[in-house]
């Protein structure tokens, strides 16, 4: 009896550590093989399948068997989160489906440059965000959001400062125009205010003609001159 429950614990053991094997292999051992940390981006209309296919053709994994168990353990497809998501090289299952499963997302530069035409600047955006730029110019439509930003249709392109900023590829269209809000409000401070007073210009007058000049030339020697 003694012999049989000895050979039982054994092969109880045995299993346990198969087992344990078997979940550090698919969990917690380096699967992604990308020879470049490369992004999966996850839209409005992914499901828990299509971004496994994502993640397939982009980040050279080696076994996604345990990134599948975890997706139907928790569900996944009932709370896929868009984003923008990392996948690093020799990273596991385990960190890379927490990342997605809980939205923990990557932020991405986005480029706002010169432009007079609020339509190449809403395609420009657009280009670079999950958003389309018939969302963000029906944000920009909307007079009564505009008028408590202190805006009219034609001091509206002043909004948008040329420059490069981090957001998250899936910001709304409004928390976009309230991002660009705040970095216009902390670019402006009382030194750039009074150098403007002192041109006799305001702040939109300002943002006006770097527009145009941004526009007529890139060279920087030509730049004084077209402002002129």
């Amino acid at each position: 009896m003694k012999k049989y429950l000895i050979g039982a614990l054994i092969l109880f053991v045995m299993i346990g550590m198969a087992a344990a094997g078997m979940a550090y292999y698919y969990l917690y051992a380096p699967q992604f093989r990308p020879a470049v940390t490369v992004y999966i981006y996850v839209d409005r209309d992914d499901t828990a399948d299509s971004v496994l296919h994502k993640i397939e053709a982009q980040a050279a994994p080696r076994c996604l068997t345990g990134f599948r168990l975890m997706a139907d353990y928790r569900r996944y497809a009932d709370c896929v989160r868009t984003g923008r998501y990392a996948i690093r090289q020799d990273e596991n299952v385990y960190h890379v489906f927490s990342r997605l499963y809980r939205g923990y997302q990557q932020p991405t530069n986005l480029t706002v440059g010169s432009t007079r035409s609020l339509g190449a600047l809403c395609r420009h955006v657009a280009r670079q965000l999950m958003i389309d730029s018939a969302e963000i110019a029906d944000a920009l439509a909307d007079t009564a959001r505009l008028r408590r930003m202190g805006y009219t249709p034609p001091t509206l392109p002043a909004l948008f400062l040329p420059d490069t900023y981090q957001v998250y590829w899936d910001i709304s269209a409004v928390d976009l125009l309230d991002r660009m809000q705040t970095e216009r409000l902390r670019f402006w401070n009382e030194r750039r205010r009074a150098r403007a007073d002192s041109l006799g210009l305001s702040i939109d007058e300002v943002t006006t003609l770097a527009s145009i000049v941004e526009e007529e030339t890139n060279r920087a020697d030509e730049k004084p001159t077209v402002a002129g």
